[in-house]
């Protein structure tokens, strides 16, 4: 289509014209309403985690459950990589966004048609002004750490920028698989491990948030 940006990258291509379809054509692009919604129907979401715990790959299972992309193909598509040089070294460079549907259930209240805007941030710290950018755009964030490497420094640091942009992440534990896999830890000893995995998270927040309060009443 004219005045859709070029690019060598046949899956860069697809998604952008994707994103140009619905702008130009907006309900009648996919038959719900995408674009232009009001603030109350409209959410904007990050995925940040150290390198290499999954955010993309969840990205993909979130793109997945739209109808975008086939099952096949979600976690090794790397849907929103659009760049050629993330899809050659297979890491997220530079922040990417989609809007996807999503039905909301509230209690005791009627469901309704949100649009949450997802934003894939890289996890390299060498890219890290794409995580604060979109940690700064975002009403909230999922924070994405893998069940065998746990804690990791860039962990530490997005739990900080987190806190300083005023939000609260949504801990997700991703690749709990590798438990069984890797390290062939029977049921008891994964729940040991997650246990700790979950606790380690929360004392990082609660340490972090004493240590705020501390500065600010000093």
């Amino acid at each position: 289509p004219p005045n859709v940006p070029q690019t060598n990258s046949p899956i860069a291509t697809e998604a952008t014209e994707h994103n140009y379809r619905l702008h130009r054509l907006g309900p009648h692009a996919t038959g719900h309403p995408m674009v232009l919604t009001p603030p109350s129907s409209t959410r904007l979401l990050t995925i940040v985690a150290h390198v290499d715990h999954g955010k993309t790959t969840l990205a993909d299972s979130l793109v997945e459950s739209n109808g975008i992309i086939s099952e096949r193909h979600a976690g090794t598509l790397r849907y929103l990589d659009s760049l050629e040089e993330e899809q050659r070294r297979g890491i997220t460079m530079r922040s990417s966004a989609i809007g996807l549907r999503h039905r909301y259930c509230p209690p005791r209240a009627d469901p309704r048609e949100v649009v949450v805007h997802l934003i894939d941030s890289p996890g390299h710290v060498d890219f890290s002004a794409e995580v604060t950018t979109s940690l700064l755009a975002c009403d909230g964030a999922l924070l994405v750490v893998d069940a065998v490497e746990g804690m990791c420094a860039r962990t530490h640091s997005i739990l900080r920028e987190a806190y300083k942009a005023q939000l609260v992440p949504l801990l997700v534990v991703n690749k709990v698989d590798r438990l069984c896999t890797d390290l062939g830890l029977g049921c008891n000893e994964a729940y040991v491990r997650l246990r700790a995995l979950v606790e380690s998270v929360n004392a990082a927040a609660a340490a972090m948030v004493a240590s705020a309060r501390a500065s600010e009443s000093a």
